[in-house]
């Protein structure tokens, strides 16, 4: 049992150095895989993108992403997120949308998940069987932040785990009547009264969610930073493609 132990201790460990040091252009293979790099749309000008994943300011403490420094997405995802900016910009010229993760290679995605796999996190990162919404190019994590590029508080931050992350206290559903800005809100102040986070960040995580509401995006649970659409992830796989890199 030991000895099994220590070869299958090897052969992962081998499985991660061998994917540190692939060399894969993701952002070649983004674009052959229609992907659009989110910045080069009209009225995403303003939009800051820093890739969390391309940094080691992540909950593993590697960068994942190598080279990839840019917000790829589905176009039509895109469009969405882009509408979303310039709804806040009307609201607030002082505020823009700043993406911390889009699209995600399915490489990527059993990577993280090797790096966790034992450890507290291991929950909270699907194992990349089938891929999840990242792994489509229909799930963007974003915040709001000045046009100087300070991030608003938002009471946690960006990969933080607790319970002060939350956005809503059931499980998700593809009904409306579930995730809907009277859910959000009540679950939010919530979170105020138990202490958890400020007025001022309930306040700013409300402000991101409506405006991302506004165009059909809703964020997931557990992490107020991740948005994505109603659609359950069966009809995402039969409709989209995995980035299979």
């Amino acid at each position: 049992m030991k000895r099994f132990s220590l070869l299958f201790f090897s052969l992962m460990t081998l499985s991660i150095n061998a994917f540190a040091q692939s060399a894969v252009d993701f952002d070649a293979k983004m674009r052959e895989y229609k992907l659009v790099d989110i910045q080069t749309m009209e009225g995403a000008e303003d939009i800051i993108v820093e890739l969390k994943y391309s940094t080691t300011d992540n909950f593993v403490g590697k960068d994942m992403y190598r080279d990839l420094e840019k917000a790829y997405l589905t176009p039509d995802f895109a469009r969405k997120v882009v509408r979303a900016q310039q709804i806040l910009r009307k609201r607030n010229p002082q505020l823009t949308l700043l993406i911390y993760d889009a699209a995600r290679p399915i490489s990527v995605q059993r990577y993280m998940r090797k790096l966790v796999e034992g450890t507290k996190f291991q929950d909270f990162v699907a194992d990349g069987t089938k891929g999840g919404r990242h792994n489509y190019g229909v799930a963007v994590d974003l915040t709001i932040a000045t046009n100087q590029g300070e991030p608003l508080d938002m009471g946690a931050g960006f990969d933080d785990f607790t319970d002060a992350a939350a956005v809503k206290g059931t499980s998700d559903t593809n009904d409306q009547a579930n995730r809907n800005l009277q859910v959000y809100r009540a679950y939010v102040n919530g979170l105020v009264k138990r202490g958890l986070i400020s007025q001022d960040a309930a306040n700013n995580r409300m402000l991101l969610i409506e405006v991302m509401y506004e165009v059909g995006l809703y964020p997931y649970r557990r992490e107020w930073w991740h948005y994505e659409e109603l659609a359950p992830m069966s009809e995402v796989r039969q409709t989209r493609r995995l980035l299979n890199f």
